[in-house]
């Protein structure tokens, strides 16, 4: 069975209608409705309002990823953010963050995606659960 991964990154003033809208588009640009679906959020960021809120309304179980493991998988994001790269030390935190997330056999399959506000960021990656 397939997982899906969204991945998420947000500046502090980012509201859960923020954080919301890019999840929606992520979810919905990633078209897997039967794939088990995990929102992933680097671990200085799991406790902020907005995230809360967004991912009780979403009713997705949220995976925490380390910051290490958000960096180990920079090589293999496809968005390039120079302030990101100066802030972070990844290309993307929400690419990152889904690939870190969903294991070293992980594909993005949506680069990310930014809010109206330009306050968050979503990216998607999936993998394939083995069955046997």
């Amino acid at each position: 069975m397939s997982r899906l991964v969204i991945g998420l990154g947000f500046r502090e003033q980012a509201t859960a209608q923020s954080i919301a809208e890019v999840l929606a588009g992520a979810v919905e640009q990633a078209a897997m409705p039967e794939a088990a679906t995990v929102l992933a959020v680097v671990e200085d960021k799991a406790g902020h309002p907005g995230l809360r809120a967004a991912v009780t309304a979403s009713r997705y179980p949220i995976k925490i990823v380390a910051v290490n493991a958000m960096r180990d998988a920079d090589t293999d994001v496809a968005t390039r953010s120079e302030h990101v790269i100066k802030q972070r030390g990844v290309g993307s935190v929400c690419e990152a963050t889904a690939l870190a997330a969903a294991g070293p056999n992980a594909r993005l399959i949506v680069t990310r995606m930014v809010s109206a506000d330009h306050t968050a960021t979503a990216a998607a990656a999936v993998t394939e659960d083995s069955t046997s």
